[in-house]
C-alpha cells in the first residue's frame, strides 16, 4: 500500500513541480576527542535540523549554490532560513542536551 504524504511545492521561482526533498543542514563531530554526548563518535551529528524548504526531483539533482551564513546567538536553538530568489522559508529547532 502507498504511503500518503503531505505535497509540497518546489522553492525554486517559478517551478510548478512538487517538492520531494527536504533541505535540512547538520553539524557533524569532525574528531576524536571527548564530547558532550557519550554515546557518539566521530561522524554523529551533533543537531540536524530540517528547514520547511523542499526541491523537486529534477532541482534536487541538478545542482546549486549554497550559501552558509552562521550567526551564533547562545540561544541553544537553530534558525534554519531558505531563501531562493523571492522566497524566505524559516523553522527553529532547539538543540537536544545530554
Amino acid at each position: 500500500m502507498p504511503r500518503s504524504h503531505k505535497t509540497h511545492s518546489c522553492i525554486v521561482p517559478g517551478c510548478t513541480r512538487d517538492g520531494r526533498n527536504r533541505l535540512g543542514v547538520r553539524c557533524r563531530i569532525a574528531h576524536d576527542e571527548a564530547v558532550p554526548f557519550p554515546k557518539k563518535g566521530r561522524t554523529s551529528a551533533l543537531w540536524s535540523p530540517d528547514a520547511e524548504a523542499y526541491l523537486c526531483d529534477s532541482h534536487a539533482l541538478g545542482g546549486a549554490h549554497l550559501t552558509m551564513l552562521f550567526e551564533p546567538d547562545a540561544s541553544e536553538s537553530l534558525t534554519i532560513k531558505v531563501i531562493a530568489t523571492t522566497t524566505v522559508d524559516e523553522r527553529s529547532t532547539r538543540i537536544k542536551q545530554p
